[in-house]
């Protein structure tokens, strides 16, 4: 490190604070409703999943969106598929 008591070291290190976007923590659980395990510390999520076949049709139809540039759909299907997309 190079600072005040070592200026010739390599790498000079300077604290700037927090930068725009950047946590001060992780969120490992996203939804509200953690399910206990037998360790009290320890947690498991009951998040909400589409089944693969109806997954898959909803990336045909955001694939379909796509290409025929149909930013609407596309926002739709997002939405849909993004549980708390507000954009």
């Amino acid at each position: 490190v190079k600072d005040s008591q070592n200026p010739n070291g390599d790498i000079a290190i300077t604290q700037i604070g927090l930068r725009p976007g950047e946590k001060l923590y992780e969120e490992l659980l996203i939804a509200g409703n953690p399910e206990k395990t037998n360790h009290p510390l320890i947690f498991k999520a009951q998040e909400a999943f589409i089944p693969w076949d109806q997954f898959e049709k909803k990336l045909t139809d955001l694939q379909n969106a796509l290409e025929a540039s149909n930013h609407n759909r596309l926002h739709a299907i997002i939405k849909e598929l993004v549980d708390g997309f507000n954009q």
